[in-house]
């Protein structure tokens, strides 16, 4: 068996149909901890150039170390010519998996969803990071705690400036501002969080329309949040949207949690 650090490897996880890692900068294994018997997750960034993202996701995820929604850093260190993060393991699958599998979710679980990662933006923008690369293969669903993990912030800016530009995004989640080379503001990950919703509530995320059988609040809450100005988007300082969007939940489906 295999061995880094105090960690035993199991097997290497994020893998796609072929048995090739999915996503080109780091490789993820499934670890133990050889005196703790605690399962663990191993980032290991694939190549000499992936270095400097892996060391600033470690980086960020420290400063980011209490809050449920976000991974949690256990340690870091070199292997070799390249760098491990040790983190959470997290069991679950990711929503772009589950909206595979199921077309959509339902809207109550694509709320509660939606309401869990904004409350971890809202951490984020308070810590001075902006995350720049929300997408449906980042968010992962716990469903046995009733929780999300947002993972992959080594393209992360920590207290962006107006020179700053976004590291690396995915065009058809990225804000409009991203796509146009601007720096990474906090509405930038609400634009992030509003396609994240319509997505899970099965719309069209290229065209932004909703399913006809998406509730009018719901549907008034999201298309705020992915409004083409930024400026014309809620602000995550000002506006407790994970709060909005349980009152919405309360008032659409007649309570605040779901199990």
């Amino acid at each position: 068996m295999v061995k880094i650090g105090n960690y035993e490897i199991i097997k290497e996880i994020a893998l796609d149909n072929n048995g090739e890692p999915v996503g080109g900068m780091g490789r993820i294994f499934q670890a133990k901890h050889i005196y703790l018997d605690e399962l663990a997750c191993i980032k290991q960034n694939k190549a000499e150039e992936f270095k400097d993202v892996l060391y600033n996701e470690a980086r960020i995820l420290w400063k980011l170390n209490e809050h449920h929604s976000i991974p949690t850093v256990k340690d870091f260190f070199p292997v070799a010519n390249s760098y491990v993060m040790v983190m959470d393991y997290i069991d679950g699958p990711t929503l772009d998996s589950l909206v595979e599998n199921n077309s959509r979710l339902h809207p109550e679980d694509a709320s509660w969803i939606t309401e869990r990662l904004l409350s971890a933006l809202q951490y984020s923008t308070y810590k001075g990071v902006i995350h720049g690369d929300i997408k449906p293969a980042n968010l992962f669903i716990e469903k046995k705690h009733h929780d999300i993990k947002l993972i992959d912030w080594g393209l992360a800016s920590y207290k962006p400036k107006n020179t700053s530009k976004q590291l690396g995004y995915t065009p058809r989640y990225a804000a409009p501002e991203i796509r146009d080379g601007k720096p990474p503001i906090p509405e930038s990950d609400v634009y992030g969080a509003g396609i994240i919703m319509l997505y899970a509530l099965g719309g069209d995320v290229d065209s932004k329309k909703f399913r006809d059988d998406t509730p009018e609040q719901i549907k008034e809450f999201c298309s705020r949040m992915i409004r083409y100005d930024p400026m014309q988007r809620p602000n995550l300082e000002k506006d407790n949207l994970a709060k909005k969007l349980s009152d919405i939940r309360q008032e659409v489906f007649g309570r605040r949690h779901t199990r």
